[in-house]
């Protein structure tokens, strides 16, 4: 069975959607060989709010995206986001619920994107990354698949609210696993292991 076979009624159709409007960008993808099957925990770089769909359009599964929760509101927010698998998540405090309901999912075999970096860049360079993403990958124990977008910047940028049509460029790069020292899965290492994803989604061409 393929993954877009598999994939729910609204997911489809919102993806096929995205997909007609990726096009006029002349999207071009590269590394799509690379999307595991089963739990993963999905990458990059973020300059754009056209960022979520772009990225779950170019790996072509079904996957899980995080939403701040003021953004879900009654009554079509509140019932479209989560039918598109749009999961709320609390940034301005800490989250438990919200990062064990995403360790759970991933752990159930789930792909779910993150973006290390918790906010749109301001000049589309890649920012420092945040601990909480180190925290999700060690607690998941998922491949990471990392993936760098390109022209998401040009098109629609924090800074301009009229989209243009720059050509689009997705890299999806190996999945790995990240080395920890023995007995060094602690906050300690949350950082560290939230920065590796940023320097192999910096090292994707």
């Amino acid at each position: 069975m393929s993954a877009f076979s598999e994939m729910g009624l609204y997911y489809r159709v919102a993806y096929n959607v995205v997909g007609l409007e990726l096009k006029l960008h002349g999207i071009r993808i590269e590394g799509r060989e690379n999307v595991p099957k089963g739990g993963c925990l999905i990458v990059s770089n973020h300059v754009s709010f056209m960022d979520p769909t772009t990225v779950g359009w170019a790996v072509a599964r079904e996957i899980h995206y995080l939403a701040r929760k003021s953004l879900f509101r009654p009554p079509f927010w509140s019932w479209f986001l989560p039918v598109c698998n749009v999961l709320p998540i609390d940034r301005d405090a800490n989250d438990i619920s919200g990062l064990r309901r995403i360790i759970r999912m991933l752990k159930e075999g789930h792909a779910v994107l993150l973006f290390p970096e918790g906010t749109r860049s301001q000049d589309g360079t890649l920012q420092t990354a945040e601990p909480g993403a180190g925290l999700i990958a060690l607690k998941a124990a998922v491949p990471i698949l990392p993936v760098r977008v390109f022209g998401t910047f040009e098109s629609l940028s924090r800074h301009t609210k009229r989209l243009r049509f720059h050509p689009i460029r997705v890299v999806i790069g190996q999945p790995y696993l990240p080395v920890v020292a023995a007995g060094g899965r602690n906050k300690d290492s949350f950082a560290p292991v939230a920065q590796e994803m940023i320097d192999r989604i910096a090292a994707l061409p």
